[in-house]
């Protein structure tokens, strides 16, 4: 029996997906679990497996064809089976139908001048001193000229159609009876070229960087985010991670982090759980996303079952994870299923932050860098290794002690680290 290959939904805001490249042609065999397509989807391209061993009957969309999810894409059967024919896929879209010219618009008379203004009690035409210094770099006298602001005021524009050449004159009409003395010519010098605006360019959003409006405009107007903060010191993480690297074993911070982490969401998993039609769905799996910088923009790659691996397990598999990530080799399950979020912006500089809340979390903890601060230890004060952390919450599903609560647990397991270790 024939069995589909529709485009798959991938992410929570993804609608369609553009079929890549086919690994595999017509006529192939295929094994379940085999890669058949590579799909790209508005978070990255990501390799499309094949649900269901037999032949590859049929390809429906070509290669760099993006479809609607849930289109049919290709065909997996026996050999001999002979495919019905399916809705065709447009490959490329359509020229647009000809639109017939719109009449021309009716002739529109032009206003007439607006009155001339007698000028002030100073004698000096209404005018702002920007006008002032053009009408000086033009060489034209602001008394010549009418002005079509408001109570007469003069525009620059006013000075444009007034310059020399463009229909006006600088110099006033010789009254009756008197012959002016000659004037020589003003030297106009030219206009400078940076006094020109540069139009301004439009850039459209890439795949990726629309899929993030959506989804940070929907966690702002639909989550209502607080956030808590704590300084946590780090020296004796830094120790543990020393001592792991001098045995061979090392880890980053951000595997570190991702330990502690899991193991704090255990006792708190409130903070593990979404919101859902009104109840509370507490995940039984602690899936953690960490975010990963990605060309113009973001993914967020999930460990799964974090709380059951040891720290080398964590590190190995945080970087592998993050690898893929930058590469566009994530696999379905490795974006989806996320319960929590870290991101962390220490390598770029940023001592503390607020992030968003990726839906459907309840929460996302914002790890700054590793900075030496002056603190107080037994009365006295001594340089330490410090961090800050930021952890913002959904405020329908917990509450601020509950928050408080969660990061100080946090922080006694990464300032006696011990037990990450195990």
């Amino acid at each position: 029996m024939m069995k589909e290959i529709t485009m798959p939904k991938l992410s929570d805001t993804m609608t369609e997906g553009t079929v890549v490249a086919w690994r595999k042609a017509v006529g192939v065999p295929v094994e379940r679990g085999e890669v058949i397509a590579e799909v790209e989807t508005d978070k990255a391209t990501m390799e499309l497996e094949a649900f269901a061993s037999g032949i590859l009957l049929e390809i429906r969309v070509a290669a760099g064809t993006a479809v609607p999810v849930g289109t049919v894409i290709g065909l997996i059967g026996a050999a001999g089976e002979r495919p019905e024919a399916g809705p065709a896929v447009p490959q490329e879209s359509a020229p647009a139908p000809e639109v017939p010219a719109a009449p021309p618009e009716p002739r529109r008379e032009p206003l007439p001048p607006p009155a001339a203004v007698s000028p002030g009690l100073s004698g000096e035409a209404p005018a702002a001193p920007v006008v002032r210094l053009r009408a000086r770099e033009l060489g034209i006298d602001l008394a010549t000229v009418t002005g079509s602001g408001p109570g007469g005021r003069i525009l620059l524009e006013d000075l444009e159609r007034h310059r020399p050449g463009q229909g006006g004159s600088s110099r006033p009409e010789p009254m009756a009876g008197i012959t002016p003395a000659p004037v020589p010519a003003a030297t106009v010098p030219p206009a400078r070229a940076d006094r020109q605006e540069s139009p301004a360019a439009l850039e459209p959003l890439s795949r990726m960087r629309a899929a993030i409006a959506r989804t940070v405009t929907d966690s702002w107007h639909t989550i209502p985010h607080f956030s808590v903060a704590v300084d946590v010191r780090m020296d004796a993480a830094e120790q543990l991670r020393q001592q792991l690297k001098g045995e061979g074993q090392p880890v980053s911070l951000t595997a570190l982090l991702v330990r502690a982490t899991a193991l704090t969401l255990r006792d708190f998993p409130r903070l593990n759980a979404s919101l859902h039609d009104g109840q509370l769905l507490i995940h039984p799996d602690i899936n953690i996303g960490v975010v990963v910088r990605r060309n113009d923009g973001l993914l967020v790659p999930v460990l799964h079952g974090c709380a059951g691996l040891s720290l080398a397990e964590t590190g190995e598999r945080t970087a592998q994870l993050a690898a893929r990530a930058r590469q566009g080799q994530l696999s379905q399950t490795e974006l989806a299923g996320g319960t929590f979020a870290i991101s962390n912006l220490g390598m770029y500089g940023a001592d503390a932050f607020v992030a968003l809340i990726l839906p459907p979390m309840s929460a996302v903890l914002a790890v700054g860098r590793v900075r030496e601060a002056v603190v107080a230890a037994a009365g006295q004060p001594v340089v330490a290794r410090t961090l800050t952390l930021t952890l913002s919450a959904d405020h329908r599903v917990v509450d601020g002690v509950y928050a408080a609560e969660f990061l100080q647990q946090l922080k006694r397991l990464l300032e006696q680290p011990e037990g990450l270790a195990v």
